[in-house]
């Protein structure tokens, strides 16, 4: 088991999802059960309520931050008559490829020339640092020293599909020994235009470290946090996507399986985890399946997998599936999986 008492500063991770942001003020004088948690609407959800709301012309400022709800309802602004108008980090939110943006309609500006426009403006971005701090301020709580976030990215590549582009990246990860700690950025590829938005927004009010990882990631490092045991299947069961992956010694990642939620169901997940574990699925079958994608680098077998641990939102899918699972519940809570990941792969990489 992973010790996160080392005596290390304080540290505020968030993990952005599509529903909700989950938030953990990690202090390591403090028993894991006492830290502050929080599980917020995310931003997505936020602004899409808010844009929601209003009835007249929009002006979209900030970076680029998750898209799903918030994308959805700039589409139904437009379907209500009104002008759309975004700077062009804030564009990327909807699709990293800005003609594909102006063909829905609409209008891409730059930073100097959305100062001049007179339109009731939002500011897209992932994470609400000012909320955060004054809610960390009013429970009496000390600023964080060091903040790590974690988002979905898939990376972009012009004229590349993003499922493809994304599970290329995964694999010359796995292909070169990475370990969890490997995904965890300070200064993100180019390509992570998701990941570097964040690190760009957070790093504008805030001097201390700042660390950006990838959400199923982060997911998978949490899972970890209360055992020892390798190999392990580790399942997070997302509200949007599915992942699991083999995690040999020292953190190495052995293999790896990435799906839309919607499309499994109990029976076609168990399958897949199974073979992954034998080594016997392969990524044109999940790409060719509407899901992300496959790479395996190294197969235990199912019989050799020591642990097989369970988290996210829709992990109850794998109830019942005849495989010895366990549900994994880091500082005593599945909704802090994420977090706890996240500061453990901090700790890592710091260590």
């Amino acid at each position: 088991m992973m010790e996160i008492h080392s005596g290390r500063g304080r540290i505020l991770a968030v993990d952005v999802g599509t529903g909700t942001q989950d938030i953990l003020l990690y202090d390591p004088a403090r028993v894991a059960e006492n830290n502050l948690k929080l599980v917020l609407p995310s931003q997505t959800q936020i602004l899409a309520r808010r844009i929601s709301k209003l009835e007249e012309d929009l002006l979209i400022t900030g970076g680029t931050m998750g898209g799903g709800p918030v994308s959805m309802a700039i589409r139904r602004h437009l379907k209500k008559g009104f002008r759309v108008v975004m700077t062009e980090d804030a564009a990327k939110t909807v699709r990293d490829d800005l003609s594909h943006v102006r063909e829905e309609g609409i209008e891409i500006i730059t930073d100097a020339e959305a100062a001049d426009i007179d339109l009731t403006s939002v500011e897209a971005m992932d994470v609400d640092l000012e909320m955060l701090f004054e809610i960390i301020s009013d429970a009496g709580e000390e600023t964080p020293e060091t903040i790590g976030v974690s988002v979905q990215d898939h990376g972009f590549e012009q004229g590349k599909s993003d499922r493809k582009f994304r599970f290329e990246k995964i694999a010359e990860m796995l292909d070169s020994d990475a370990t969890l700690t490997d995904f965890l950025f300070e200064k993100p590829p180019a390509y992570y235009t998701r990941m570097n938005s964040v690190i760009k927004h957070v790093q504008r009010s805030f001097s201390g470290k700042v660390f950006v990882v990838d959400s199923k990631f982060a997911a998978i490092s949490g899972v970890l946090h209360d055992t020892s045991a390798r190999p392990c299947l580790c399942v997070d069961v997302g509200n949007g996507h599915t992942m699991a992956a083999v995690v040999g010694e020292g953190g190495r990642l052995d293999s790896v399986f990435e799906h839309h939620t919607h499309s499994l169901t109990r029976e076609r997940l168990t399958d897949y985890i199974v073979r992954l574990a034998d080594g016997k699925v392969t990524n044109e079958e999940v790409y060719s399946d509407h899901g992300h994608g496959c790479h395996i680098k190294n197969a235990p077998g199912i019989g050799r997998i020591e642990k097989i641990l369970v988290t996210g939102p829709n992990r109850g899918l794998l109830s019942g599936c005849g495989l010895p699972i366990e549900f994994a519940r880091p500082f005593g809570d599945v909704m802090m999986t994420g977090t706890v990941g996240i500061i453990d792969l901090i700790k890592n990489h710091t260590t």
